[in-house]
């Protein structure tokens, strides 16, 4: 039996480790349009930035240790059709564009997400570039060697507008970053938010919000402005578009392969899609959010992977199932960590639940301990059975370690009256004797009780 895999970075890769793991008689081809496989995207600002300085470090496995595994991969080959009545494909040689028609017998399509790009005037002046690949690196180099940036304009206040807002700034370019809305991380409540807002300021980093992108300005080729759509004109030499990212889904439409709600392929528990024997996973696939039940597509390279472990059993004939996300995600803003997992207040809100929420910052140590740091927790729950709904945590301590907690206890559909007393570590030098979770729980239980706080 022969399964074919489009896309190789995440869930590509792992859908064809699992699916040989799980029958090591299996012809396996896994297609890819760019030059490397099985590297982590997520590093990419830091490689810009100069924390990490050997992006081979990036690269998980290489198509030649693939193959010793029995896994064929073929790079610079990109699937331009599919015949999923037939089960076959058309592959191009993106060397010498010649075609070739393949065959298969189950298909995982795991072709990812692109980035957002407005068909704005000069949108493709020298200087102009978006991040979403690894061979994205070597653009970036280019202008660095050539041009020599002194100011950065950033669109978008994500996750990367934000990584790359301290990469820029590591490498002393001024920067300024432009949010449509009228304020950062859209994701997390206002009250969070505006902690990660007031850090970038200190750190130098001019802020427009409310304010999009209308055009750029150019001379001789090149970027040297950016205008707003307030009329606002700012120069710059390197613009970067982080605006956000959409799912690859038009070879699978062409398919007949079904989308879902979000504008992803939909895909049952077990990855399939409608089509018996195609399954999608990772970053092109929608999943269910396991707080509201609602269909919800979150392209991030851990559920990819996860996905993909799911998508690679069962085409190689195993029963797993995938059963949702939480939305959990960290980031590092300069001295912050940033974090969150769950619903926000506004979503819980708006996904009609009774959301009650508690805000504490306390210390990650006891503190009495040298080197604590301080954390802000959010903690959500349902008014009506004090369900966890979700949490926020942010700050220059152990945000990870709070996050992750409320995470397992999201897994375990805890309510925050059970949160309170967990039993977790402590000791000096890792936590309060009193977990600061604990203590966010445990005004959350009281406030869901109408006790006073």
């Amino acid at each position: 039996m022969r399964i074919v895999i489009i896309g190789g970075v995440a869930a590509g890769a792992k859908a064809a480790a699992k699916a040989k793991r799980v029958n090591p008689d299996l012809e396996i081809i896994v297609f890819q349009d760019e030059a490397e496989v099985a590297y982590s995207a997520c590093g990419l600002p830091y490689v810009i930035g100069g924390t990490i300085t050997d992006q081979n470090k990036l690269v998980i496995r290489t198509p030649e240790e693939f193959a010793k595994d029995g896994i064929r991969v073929e790079t610079g080959r990109r699937v331009v059709a599919l015949d999923a009545a037939n089960r076959r494909m058309r592959v191009r040689n993106l060397q010498d564009q010649s075609e070739e028609s393949i065959a298969y017998d189950r298909l995982i399509v795991a072709t990812g997400a692109l980035p957002i790009v407005p068909r704005v005037e000069g949108i493709d002046l020298d200087g102009v570039l978006t991040l979403r690949k690894i061979g994205d690196l070597a653009r970036f180099k280019a202008i660095f060697d050539t041009l020599r940036p002194q100011k950065a304009v950033i669109v978008g206040a994500g996750y990367i507008g934000m990584e790359l807002a301290e990469a820029f700034h590591e490498l002393n370019i001024k920067t300024t970053l432009i949010e449509k809305f009228p304020r950062i991380l859209p994701k997390f409540d206002p009250e969070m938010a505006q902690l990660v807002h007031d850090q970038l300021v200190e750190q130098d980093i001019e802020l427009i919000l409310g304010d999009g992108l209308s055009k750029l300005q150019g001379e001789n080729g090149r970027v040297i402005a950016v205008v707003t759509e307030s009329g606002k004109v700012i120069p710059a030499d390197l613009v970067v578009i982080a605006i956000g990212v959409r799912p690859n889904t038009e070879l699978a439409m062409a398919a007949g392969i079904a989308l879902g709600k979000t504008g992803a392929i939909a895909v049952d528990s077990r990855m399939q899609t409608n089509i018996p024997g195609v399954f999608a996973a990772g970053d092109c696939a929608e999943t269910i959010d396991r707080v509201s039940g609602q269909p919800t597509w979150v392209p991030l390279g851990d559920i990819a992977n996860l996905q993909g472990r799911v998508a690679g059993e069962n085409a190689a004939g195993g029963n797993a199932h995938f059963p949702g996300v939480f939305g959990t995600a960290i980031f590092k803003a300069f001295e912050l960590n940033v974090a969150m997992t769950g619903l926000s207040e506004q979503a819980a809100r708006a996904q009609g639940f009774e959301p009650v929420s508690v805000l504490l910052r306390r210390g990650d140590r006891a503190r009495y301990y040298p080197g604590g740091r301080e954390v802000t927790i959010k903690l959500i729950a349902d008014r009506r059975d004090g369900r966890l709904l979700g949490a926020q945590v942010i700050g220059p301590g152990k945000a990870d370690k709070m996050i992750d907690i409320a995470a397992t206890a999201l897994l375990g559909k805890l309510t925050c009256h059970d949160l309170e007393n967990a039993d977790l570590a402590y000791s000096p030098p890792f936590s309060p004797v009193l977990s600061p979770m604990i203590m966010a729980a445990g005004a959350l239980s009281s406030r869901v009780s109408g006790v006073a706080d």
